[in-house]
């Protein structure tokens, strides 16, 4: 997850910090919305209903786009396979961690929770490798796991992109793209794909999860790619990320009577309708994206000790805050007190347990820090030592 080019863009590590906060958060307030999930509180809020919601729509594909900014910069055409490589140790190794470790717990919450087991944790290990049972994304991991199914299968596209060819092709994209309002058409390819697999389930019931993940995902992906591919679309994105905020807040609203219409009004839509309505919703989570890009590209340009350790710990801090959280969760819930005392008290202790675990666990430990996708520390020899001591 290391964006490396000639100038460090610290944009990009604090847009990555910052989105994966929000999975944080958000993950925090599950407890509390209408969905299903491993725990649920017995009262559930409006307030954070939307918050999920909204988080929903665009949270993934942005984190997925700044995914594809950091292939940019790491993938070279002579080194595709040494990237490739490396790849597959910073995603599948986690990955690893997590289902083999850290889904268990989640698994058994979840089964104890829905009444579908019960027994002690150590009683349900053998039920986890049952077909039923076995996490294969890793629960809340499954971004790993598609981040490198989509880097290996659109590795072909992403080096001819590096390739003359290719980058003739960005140039024309970049000059389309400079055009007023024109970097907002980059939502109707998303749209075309939303329409035809419909991933609300507005015309039908919806898909499973999993395939609306590869139809729906790759195309942020791509999109992260090419934005740092070209200056000239980073300045196009910057120079609308006040209409994108505006808008995206804007269709948000929209989004939120659409629902609140079709749920408690029993509003259905025609075909016309559901285009329009899907249209909107696509608009919706690339305005995000854009406002994300552009206030970071503008703004976020200077590092800090904040940075850069956020943005090693980033990555663990991914991998592990969901059992923290689920198992905090599992013993607050139940308690008589209102939601925002609960969740409260699970966001920092969470917060705070998850980052211990990191610093004094993973981050000084090489076999942890190759397990969670780090590269090892370099061991400091004893010649630097005294290079570094004052002489008498």
């Amino acid at each position: 997850m290391d964006t490396k080019s000639i100038q460090r863009r610290y944009d990009l590590d604090w847009m990555r910090v910052i989105a994966f906060s929000g999975v944080f958060f958000y993950h925090c307030a599950r407890f509390f919305n209408s969905s299903d999930w491993t725990i649920k509180n017995s009262e559930t809020s409006p307030l954070i209903d939307i918050f999920t919601s909204i988080f929903d729509l665009w949270g993934m594909a942005l984190i997925f786009a700044i995914s594809g900014a950091s292939i940019f910069f790491a993938l070279h055409p002579q080194g595709t396979v040494r990237f490739l490589f490396q790849r597959a140790l910073r995603l599948l190794a986690p990955l690893g961690v997590g289902i083999l470790v850290l889904a268990p717990p989640q698994m058994y919450l979840d089964r104890l929770t829905h009444g579908k087991f019960t027994g002690t944790f150590i009683q349900f290990i053998p039920h986890f490798f049952q077909p039923a049972n076995f996490a294969w994304t890793g629960v809340h991991l499954w971004y790993l796991e598609y981040l490198f199914i989509f880097t290996l299968v659109l590795s072909p596209l992403f080096i001819w992109l590096k390739r003359p060819s290719g980058q003739n092709a960005i140039r024309w994209i970049s000059r389309f793209s400079k055009r007023n309002g024109a970097i907002f058409l980059w939502a109707f390819p998303t749209a075309l794909v939303a329409i035809a697999v419909d991933p609300f389930g507005i015309m039908r019931p919806s898909l499973s999860e999993a395939f609306l993940r590869l139809v729906m995902f790759p195309l942020p992906l791509i999109y992260g790619y090419l934005i740092f591919a070209d200056d000239g679309i980073q300045q196009a994105i910057i120079r609308v990320r006040r209409v994108s905020l505006v808008l995206s807040l804007g269709l948000s609203m929209v989004a939120l009577l659409i629902r609140i219409a079709m749920t408690e009004w029993g509003w259905k839509l025609s075909m016309p309708a559901f285009i329009l309505v899907t249209a909107l919703a696509s608009l919706l989570i690339w305005s995000y994206v854009l406002a994300a890009f552009g206030y970071g590209m503008r703004y976020l340009t200077r590092s800090n000790r904040l940075l850069s350790y956020a943005n090693e710990a980033v990555l663990p801090f991914y991998i592990l805050h969901q059992p923290v959280i689920l198992i905090l969760g599992y013993f607050i819930i139940p308690l008589t007190v209102p939601i925002v005392g609960k969740y409260l008290m699970i966001t920092p202790l969470a917060f705070f347990i998850t980052i211990g675990l990191y610093e004094f666990g993973i981050r000084r430990n090489n076999f942890l820090r190759r397990a969670f996708g780090l590269k090892p520390r370099s061991p400091v020899t004893q010649e630097v030592k005294l290079a570094t001591q004052p002489s008498s």
